[in-house]
């Protein structure tokens, strides 16, 4: 076993901050691939090359963000928890030292 366990809160939330905005990434690119077509390239076969490949990752990307989407929930109930435990270990030990 472990003789030492720690967990820093800040870095956990900067993990979610992360995971949010990998989120947003992956969101913003497959709008710009399904923006992009004869309009602003004037080729077909590369307007057809960013349908084809829209396509395939549309679900793809759906499944990522919502599982990421989910990690997110997860971590943030960590963070509560950890940050609502440090509270009550402070709030103890101020408590017997009064």
């Amino acid at each position: 076993m472990g003789d030492y366990f720690r967990v820093e809160v800040s870095e956990l939330d900067r993990l979610v901050k992360q995971l949010n905005d990998s989120q947003q990434d992956m969101r913003e690119a497959l709008r710009a691939m399904h923006e992009t077509g004869p309009k602003t390239t004037g080729s077909k076969n590369l307007d057809h090359a960013c349908d084809d490949f829209n396509d395939s990752w549309q679900d793809a990307i759906t499944r990522i963000s919502q599982g990421v989407e989910a990690l997110e929930g997860k971590l943030k109930e960590t963070c509560k928890s950890y940050s609502e435990t440090d509270e009550a270990i402070r709030d103890m030990f101020s408590g017997a030292s009064a």
